[in-house]
């Protein structure tokens, strides 16, 4: 499960991927997202650990999504 922003998040894929150079909060967050998502295809963590990380992965979608809202300038790029 490879983090895909045009997948994820398609209505902001283009923002991100314009900001993510130059915005190291989302950069860290998006460093994050990878993680979480390589921690998924894990086959042999429990399914209570499965819940979890797919609990903090879909958290850190959203704060991706607010971090581009809070900004709506970028938005248009």
């Amino acid at each position: 499960m490879t983090v895909d922003l045009i997948e994820e998040i398609p209505e902001l894929s283009e923002a991100l991927s314009a900001r993510i150079q130059t915005d190291a909060l989302l950069k860290e967050v998006i460093e994050d997202l990878k993680k979480v998502s390589e921690l998924l295809d894990d086959v042999s963590i429990t399914a209570s650990e499965r819940a979890e990380w797919t609990h903090i992965r879909s958290e850190l979608v959203n704060e991706l999504r607010r971090m581009v809202k809070r900004n709506p300038r970028n938005i248009s790029n």
